[in-house]
C-alpha cells in the first residue's frame, strides 16, 4: 500500500503537535514517529519535530 507523502507530512506534524501540546510523552511519540527508543527519546523527538515545524 502505498503512502502519499502529503498524508505522512500530515500525520507526522499531528504527531508532533500532540507531543508539543503534552498530551503524548516523548516514548509514545517516538513510537509513533517510527524513532529507535533509545537514550534520550524527548530529545530525537524534538530534533525530528523541529524539522517539521
Amino acid at each position: 500500500m502505498a503512502v502519499n507523502s502529503d498524508d505522512r507530512i500530515y500525520e507526522t506534524k499531528n504527531i508532533c503537535g500532540r507531543y508539543y501540546a503534552v498530551e503524548i510523552n516523548g516514548g509514545e511519540a517516538a513510537r509513533l514517529l517510527g524513532l529507535k527508543d533509545s537514550g534520550r527519546v524527548s530529545s530525537r523527538v524534538e530534533q525530528y519535530c523541529n524539522f517539521f515545524r
